[in-house]
């Protein structure tokens, strides 16, 4: 694999094409990020929350990495937005596996972050789910 995170493209091109036109779907860095600069619900915001190397061969030639990449949901109105998107999200990600790739099928897990809210602007429910693959080094 030459590119460690070739995943997250794929997830943002699978989102896009599962929900709604007017769901902004792009990739962002960081909590902070995403809260200090972002003003545009309904959203959903992608970013690599953690990174768990796994075994390595006897070769020391491939190791299977676990990734964990959460969905930020981001809506103006909790109560009306966010349930139907957060089910759109889950539906869209959770047992995918990309086609041609060595990804494994995602699974929805617990993420680190909790949900929140902006009182001027929006409210944040993440949303993680787990992929591995072996990367050869």
């Amino acid at each position: 694999m030459e590119d460690y995170l070739a995943i997250e493209p794929l997830i943002v091109a699978r989102l896009k094409d599962q929900l709604l036109s007017n769901v902004t779907v792009q990739s962002t860095w960081g909590m902070s990020k995403l809260q200090e600069h972002f003003d545009t619900p309904p959203a959903v915001l992608i970013l690599l929350e953690e990174d768990r190397p796994g075994e390595i061969s006897l070769s020391g030639a491939a190791q299977k990495i676990e990734q964990v990449w959460t969905c930020i949901v981001v809506v103006k109105d909790a109560e009306t937005e966010a349930g139907p998107l957060i089910s759109q999200v889950i539906q869209a990600l959770n047992g995918w596996q990309p086609e041609d790739t060595t990804f494994s099928p995602f699974k929805r897990v617990k993420s680190g972050f909790s949900h929140d809210y902006s009182p001027s602007t929006a409210f944040y429910f993440p949303l993680a789910f787990s992929t591995s693959f072996v990367f050869n080094v």
